[in-house]
């Protein structure tokens, strides 16, 4: 990168807030971080063009997919079903929220990309001399455990709140759990992307948080069986998701930033790539960046809350 380019990248960052900063304003800097992500996609040429490839053939193989529901449901006389945008959109906005499976190698161009633009030091391809089968079959083997963590990773606690009147804390725990591994989706490919060894991560906050209730109780010993499934189900994440036990306020920040994003029309179609370029912002300039960074331990969960 060019030292006009690093001190264009520069310029668009804001300062790190101090480490007595208030929750908010650690949430403000991080959904700000996203803005400014979407602003470099934009400027930066390279950057832009490792972007347009993978979601072009996303959007394409979405087009496609809704363009035969509809003929089918035309076929079978569903007039009334779903016409093809809102089919296009669901499939484009769940595709958008899975890991990469196909485009794995394109999409873990733009995290390389992304580290240029950013100035940051030449990042790296863990699977670079991977055959690309073998990488579809690991990657489609994480998304089917990604997948049952969505939607039964916390089956005991829905059971559980299942029986109390009303579903709407059902309808919000599972919105919010769901969600947030988009997020920790996002920050997959620019972890994996960073040069040298990886940092290592404990047992995940659900995971010890289902084994706590779990061990409380006889009963509830369910919970704390379920707490380790997940645990074992979720290791190819923990590092992410170490990440935002550490930074929970910039965390729910970018989150609120990149939903926002997926929503505006046109700029929606580069959700991931945002989302890329701005967790690699953010933990370049949360955690530091490099194999000297990855060799430090990381801190103690919870060590960023005020």
């Amino acid at each position: 990168m060019s030292e006009a380019g690093v001190a264009g990248a520069a310029d668009r960052a804001a300062a790190v807030p101090a480490a007595d900063a208030g929750r908010l304003e650690r949430a403000r800097w991080a959904a700000g971080e996203v803005l400014r992500a979407a602003r470099l996609l934009a400027d930066d040429a390279a950057l832009r063009r490792a972007a347009l490839l993978p979601t072009a053939l996303t959007a394409a193989g979405c087009a496609v997919f809704a363009a035969l529901t509809v003929a089918g449901d035309a076929a079978d006389g569903a007039v009334t079903g779903p016409g093809a945008l809102h089919v296009f959109t669901v499939t484009f906005v769940g595709l958008a929220s899975m890991p990469p499976t196909l485009l794995q190698r394109q999409w873990m161009r733009v995290a390389l990309e992304a580290r240029r633009a950013l100035g940051l030091p030449a990042g790296e391809d863990p699977f670079a001399g991977q055959r690309w089968p073998r990488m579809v079959l690991r990657e489609w083997v994480k998304a089917l455990r990604q997948a049952v963590v969505v939607s039964a990773g916390l089956f005991p606690v829905a059971i559980v709140l299942a029986m109390l009147p009303g579903k709407l804390a059902t309808v919000a725990m599972g919105a919010a759990w769901a969600f947030y591994w988009v997020l920790v989706d996002a920050f997959e490919l620019p972890l994996e992307a960073i040069p040298g060894p990886r940092r290592g991560a404990d047992t995940p906050w659900y995971a010890r948080a289902l084994q706590r209730l779990g061990g409380a109780l006889w009963l509830l010993r369910p919970f704390r069986w379920a707490g380790r499934l997940l645990a074992r189900l979720t290791r190819p994440w923990a590092e992410e998701v170490q990440f935002t036990e550490r930074h929970p306020w910039e965390t729910a920040g970018f989150g609120v930033a990149v939903g926002a994003v997926l929503a505006i029309p046109g700029v929606g179609f580069f959700f991931r790539s945002i989302a890329i370029v701005a967790a690699t912002a953010l933990d370049a300039r949360l955690e530091g960046d490099g194999a000297a960074a990855g060799a430090q331990a990381p801190p103690s969960p919870g060590s960023s809350a005020t």
